[in-house]
């Protein structure tokens, strides 16, 4: 996960922020982006066996996939088949029981639990189309797969800010009007990405806790957030003055970042709530644990591949925002 957004934030930062990206790399991130959007939305969720009988023993009636590993498998009798470590009979039809047995490594399952019969039921053997495996959890189900959008459209709004920021104390120095458009360039596609980390935290929040909108500390943090930055746009609004503009955002974005790492990692995690990573919840956050099941290495490797592409995408479009404003100002030539 380092290597990705590490690497992302140096390419990313390459030739030069100001500077047109090389045509090698705007196809090399259309590519890594089509690879990352198949990876996101291909592989299977599967459960495994423990998980499996924790399902069970809720009386689960949705079908899931689980991985039965052929060394599992003791004993095949009729339709039943008893699988080592779990604690209810898999039911299946007799051309679903030879397809389970003729497996050389592992079948992954596509099964229900039947609270009658007492027993999973083999629906069917599902195809693993990439040979990724994402974990199943009752809770998330296949939406386990929005953190993938979320976490890295959220981490990239930090970004943002932090090079606003940056940028603003390269203003303060040097006076130069090249600085304060970056350093509102940067600003507004923060906003942009916290927006779009918003809407996709509204959509998981909608069907994990009930409703879009629940004042969940993180999602109370993240509106917090909004406000500022929308308060430093209004005061650029509001003052006419080149230079007494740039002076006052400047000031303004130093002391707004200030709040974003208490917002965005101290507050949600010290404050009780429904978000993971909340204290109390027993993880630090889905993006740096396993904690509670949540990632496996190959969702993880995903995860990192979605950093790195959503970095890349993060500083083209900065790129294009900053050529614009300084062609927009007169600060560069349009060639």
């Amino acid at each position: 996960m380092g290597l990705g957004i590490i690497g992302g934030i140096l390419l990313g930062l390459f030739p030069k922020i100001q500077f047109p990206k090389p045509v090698w790399w705007k196809v090399g991130l259309i590519l890594f982006l089509f690879i990352d959007l198949i990876l996101i939305f291909l592989p299977n969720t599967v459960a495994n066996i423990p998980y499996a009988n924790y399902m069970g023993k809720l009386g689960v009636t949705d079908d899931f996939n689980v991985k039965i590993p052929k060394s599992s498998i003791e004993q095949i009798d009729g339709n039943n088949i008893i699988i080592k470590g779990m604690d209810y009979p898999l039911v299946a039809s007799a051309e679903n029981t030879n397809k389970l047995s003729e497996n050389k490594k592992a079948t992954i399952a596509n099964v229900v639990f039947n609270s009658e019969r007492k027993a999973f039921e083999l629906k069917k053997i599902s195809a693993n189309i990439i040979p990724l495996e994402y974990p199943y959890i009752v809770e998330l189900k296949e939406k386990v797969r929005i953190l993938l959008l979320h976490v890295p459209l959220a981490w990239n709004a930090v970004v943002a800010y932090l090079l606003s920021m940056i940028f603003a104390i390269f203003y303060l120095r040097k006076e130069d009007p090249f600085y304060d458009t970056l350093a509102v360039s940067s600003a507004g596609i923060g906003v942009l990405y916290t927006i779009l980390a918003t809407i996709t935290g509204m959509i998981w929040a909608k069907f994990n806790w009930g409703s879009f909108w629940n004042w969940d500390p993180r999602e109370t943090s993240i509106f917090l957030l909004l406000i500022i930055y929308f308060a430093y746009f209004a005061l650029r609004s509001a003052i006419d003055k080149p230079e007494t503009k740039a002076r006052l955002s400047a000031v303004y974005s130093i002391i707004a970042f200030i709040s974003v790492p208490f917002l965005v990692f101290i507050m949600p995690r010290i404050t009780t709530g429904l978000h993971p990573g909340a204290k109390g919840e027993g993880t630090s956050g889905p993006v740096v644990s396993s904690g509670g099941g949540m990632m496996n290495f190959d969702l993880m490797i995903t995860f990192s591949i979605s950093m790195f592409c959503f970095s890349l995408l993060f500083f083209w479009i900065l790129n294009l925002k900053i050529r614009s404003d300084l062609i927009a100002n007169k600060l560069i030539e349009n060639k």
